[in-house]
This record gives C-alpha cells, sequence and structure tokens, in this order.
C-alpha cells in the first residue's frame, strides 16, 4: 500500500493485522517500522488503540516490546501468561529495522511493516521478515510512502510496469486510488486527499508549490525520476539483464568496502569483445563477523575464479586494506592518484559514465546494489534544493564498492588497466 502522507496508512494497518489473527490463529505475528521514533510515537499508539482499546484482546509487555492477544473479548477472561516469556494464545512482536537481529526472533503467521520505504528499512530487513513467514506461507502488508526509487519500487511497483490499473474514484475531493494485482502481490496506491481528513487546501497548495518529483511520491505514492538521484541515468530496463554463464577468459575484479555500515563487494566481469562490464555477484557481510571470516566468506564466492583485481576504502583505511592483504585478499587504493583516490564525486562520475555509456550492466538477481542506485540521493538544503552532500552516505556499501572498482579499472595511472577498458570514460559525459 503505498500511498501519500498522512493518508491513514497506519491507521489501517493495525485492522488488518487484526483480521490475519482471526483468519490464522494461535501464534506469533509481527509488526515492524523503519525507525524507534516511528515505532514510538505513530506504529505503537495506533495497534495499542486497535488492540488494547477499541478490541479489548492485546496487553502490552513494555519491556519485551510484545502485545499478548487473547482469542475473546470478554472482559471476565483472563490473559494466560504471568510474564512476557510466557505461554501466550499468540503475540504481535514489535520491531523496528534499527534492531537488526530483533527481525530474526520468531516465525511468524502475518507481518505488517510500516515505512517500509525509508532508508533505514532496507531491503535486507524486508528479507528478513520473508524469512520469518516462510514456515507458515504467511501474508505481509507493505504500508509506505515513497521516499526514493530503491527496493520498494524494484520489488512492487516494477512488475507492473506493463499492467493499466483498475482505477477508482472513491471521494468528492477527487482523489483516486490504483489497483494492480498478479499472483503474489496486490498493490494499491492512493492520494492523500483519499483521507476525508487531509486538508484540500495543503495538497492544493503542496502540488502548486513543491517540486512534481516530490509532489509524485508524497502526495500520490507514485515512482517518478528524482531530481535529488545521483544515478539517474540508471535505468534497470536498460541496465539490467538476465544472468548467464560468464566466460573462464573474461577479465574479473572486485571491488570492496572493507568497512562500512556492512562489510560488502561486488565484482565484475570484462566482455574485451563488446567492451562492456557485467556486475555479475555481490557480497554483504553480517554485523559481527572479522575481517579473516569475510576474506574466507569472499573468497569462497570467487574459487575457481580468476580475480585480476581488488580494490577498495578510502586514502584513511591503509590498516583495513593491510588486514584484507594479510587475510589473502590484496586490497589496492582505488587509485595511485591521491586526489582521486579520496575525491568521492570524480569517482561517482566515473560510474555515472559507464551508465550512460552503457557499458555497465548488472544481473538481475544483484538485488542490493539494484536498490542502492535507486536510493542513493543528494541531501536537500533548507529551501529542499539538492546539494553535494550524500543522504544517508554510510548506508550505500554496494555503490561504495563499484565507485572503488571501476576508478581503479579506468585509473589513467596503470596502463595495464586501461589496457583492458581503453573507453571506460567517455570524454563526452
Amino acid at each position: 500500500m503505498l500511498a501519500g502522507t498522512q493518508s491513514g496508512k497506519t491507521a489501517w494497518g493495525p485492522w488488518w493485522l487484526a483480521r490475519e489473527i482471526r483468519r490464522r490463529g494461535t501464534g506469533d505475528y509481527l509488526a515492524v517500522t523503519a525507525s524507534y521514533d516511528l515505532f514510538k510515537l505513530k506504529m505503537l499508539p495506533a495497534i495499542l488503540h486497535v488492540f488494547v482499546d477499541i478490541l479489548g484482546i492485546g496487553r502490552y509487555w513494555s519491556g519485551d516490546r510484545i502485545i499478548e492477544i487473547r482469542p475473546d473479548a470478554d472482559p471476565a477472561k483472563s490473559f494466560p501468561a504471568e510474564r512476557a516469556d510466557g505461554e501466550m494464545w499468540a503475540r504481535i512482536i514489535l520491531r523496528s529495522a534499527e534492531s537488526g537481529g530483533g527481525l530474526e526472533a520468531s516465525t511468524a503467521k502475518a507481518a505488517w511493516c510500516d515505512e517500509a520505504g525509508q532508508q533505514s528499512f532496507g531491503l535486507n530487513d524486508w528479507t528478513a521478515v520473508k524469512r520469518r513467514l516462510a514456515i507458515h506461507n504467511g501474508r505481509a502488508l507493505v504500508s509506505t510512502t515513497l521516499y526514493d526509487l530503491g527496493w520498494v519500487k524494484q520489488e512492487f511497483i516494477d512488475p507492473f510496469a506493463e499492467q493499466q490499473p483498475d482505477r477508482y474514484h472513491l471521494s468528492p475531493t477527487g482523489a483516486e486510488a490504483r489497483y494492480y494485482e498478479n499472483d503474489s502481490t496486490a498493490l494499491i496506491q492512493f492520494d492523500s486527499i483519499l483521507n476525508p481528513a487531509y486538508p484540500m487546501a495543503d495538497y492544493q497548495d503542496a502540488q502548486a508549490k513543491l517540486p512534481a518529483d516530490e509532489f509524485s511520491m508524497f502526495w500520490r505514492g507514485m515512482a517518478t525520476k528524482l531530481r535529488t538521484l545521483i544515478y539517474d541515468v540508471f535505468d534497470p530496463k536498460r541496465h539490467c539483464v538476465e544472468p548467464f554463464e560468464i566466460p573462464d577468459e573474461w577479465p574479473r575484479f572486485v571491488g570492496v568496502d572493507p568497512l562500512g555500515h556492512r562489510v560488502a563487494a561486488v565484482w565484475l566481469a570484462f566482455d574485451p569483445v563488446g567492451e562492456k562490464l557485467y556486475l555479475y555477484r555481490e557480497y554483504s557481510g553480517l554485523f559481527g563477523k572479522t575481517t579473516a571470516g569475510h576474506v574466507r566468506d569472499i573468497l569462497g564466492l570467487c574459487a575457481g575464479e580468476r580475480i585480476w583485481g581488488w580494490a577498495g576504502g578510502a586514502p584513511s583505511e591503509r590498516q583495513p586494506r593491510a588486514d584484507w592483504t594479510g587475510y589473502g585478499i590484496d586490497l589496492q587504493l582505488p587509485s595511485s592518484n591521491p586526489a582521486l583516490a579520496g575525491d568521492v564525486w570524480s569517482q561517482i562520475m566515473r560510474v555515472y559514465a559507464t551508465f550512460a555509456s552503457d557499458q555497465l550492466l548488472i544481473f538481475n538477481h544483484c538485488a542490493n546494489i539494484k536498490a542502492e542506485l535507486g536510493s542513493y540521493q543528494r541531501r536537500k538544503d533548507a529551501q529542499g534544493n539538492p546539494t553535494n552532500d550524500i543522504l544517508e552516505k554510510s548506508r550505500f556499501d554496494g555503490c561504495d564498492c563499484l565507485r572503488y572498482i571501476i576508478t581503479w579499472l579506468s585509473d589513467p595511472g596503470e596502463q595495464r588497466r586501461v589496457l583492458y577498458l581503453p573507453n571506460i570514460i567517455n570524454p563526452r559525459i
């Protein structure tokens, strides 16, 4: 459910979850939001109002963030659990994506994910929720405003790109709801003013004064090209391909982010005939793993392959590169030129050039890097204008890996690299 701001998404979520509990019965259920602040200020009041105040079937255990559910609203019937970890007929486990491993704590029959489009709720979090639902083939409700063109767009909007929606005008204000459906997903998008409490004057003021991309996404729940998007040239239809077996003789290279929000790596293979790069594999390391553990896992993924070069890390990360080298991966600085090695935007523009010239293609199954490319944005200033600061920069480890290895490959100071990628930088870009 992708809708405009203040459209009523969070107010509806608990009722959907209550219906799933009635249908599926005893067991665990999940309610997950993007951050602890959203949990405390939006999700928790909404879910307690429904299950405790209105339905009378919930009791909140605040220390463990669990709502105990009983099957009957009769006030004469007590809740059976004596402690938060006691036996319950059913329970709703409340979490935020910021809790990390907290999403791995149960086997659930249904899940409600609110504001999953925010950057703090990533593809890995959505994947963790789906794992929790797998045993019971549980359903999920994702309710969010669109904040970027990342995994939410790719997972829920792109599959319907060629399908015309059913359109419904459900309000005297003229607000529109758009509905799509396939075998696994129902997508509904609607405007803020479908909520009768939302002021029409505010909606019209936003439409008149805001940039078209912000109005479309934040007030209508509809994807559009963002003026703040860094890789606005990246087009999944143009730059994503079905995986194929890469010939052994193609040179292969790996970009690594040795620290970052998550340790990450991307693999590139170069087609010397077509002069194209293919990003064919990605790695996103778990929290709490040692450098030796990451190196072992990465080397295991490319066992039997000849890797022609490894590059990654900022100039200040000399010791991490030395540690990686000591464990078996000869991690090089992205450029022998100190100025280029530390210039993030120059590196970004090299990646931009490879997309603009269609020299860089991505295997469809590399979901994390695709999601990052659709979310990688410039921060806006107080007037709403894009700046050269990167929004939530520390979360884009895959994009960092990509700029490291593209810069290394295209460094004019190393003729052995240019020999393989003579046209990687288009001088017209």
